[in-house]
């Protein structure tokens, strides 16, 4: 019975933070040691970086731009709103000028997905990054 009240508990902190875009925690599989300034993560994700410092790619996961959490980091680490992030995404694709493309996940999958890749980064609602094996917190912003 406690498992169905942790989702339950998981979810609603989830839509909480989506709907209200409560402090973001930018995140790296625990096993990337690198220091990653916020300057270097806004190269990350305006596609001028697309490799860590060892040469291996850097694989980018997004919140999708109607989730709290997005705006909040697009705000305050890309300068712009997150409707204008990805839009700036969209015509990097449709150009063919992306260099290394961005994916959007839900925050539950981005955590998830970071915490098993080595070469990744995202961001998250800060309950979501908080304690999680395999994730190493950047930093967080408000």
């Amino acid at each position: 019975m406690k498992a169905p009240i942790k989702l339950i508990a998981l979810l609603f902190v989830t839509f909480v933070q989506a709907a209200f875009g409560g402090p973001v925690a930018v995140i790296v599989n625990s096993a990337n040691t690198q220091s990653v300034t916020q300057s270097d993560v806004k190269s990350i994700y305006s596609d001028k970086t697309i490799a860590w410092g060892n040469g291996d790619k850097i694989a980018v996961y997004n919140l999708p731009p109607d989730e709290g959490g997005a705006e909040v980091f697009a705000k305050r680490v890309l300068g712009i709103s997150a409707r204008d992030a990805a839009a700036d995404e969209a015509n990097r694709i449709i150009k063919n000028t992306s260099r290394n493309s961005q994916q959007t996940k839900r925050a539950i999958l981005v955590s998830s997905i970071v915490s098993k890749t080595p070469g990744a980064i995202g961001y998250v609602p800060r309950e979501m990054a908080d304690g999680k094996p395999g994730i190493r917190v950047l930093f967080t912003v408000e």
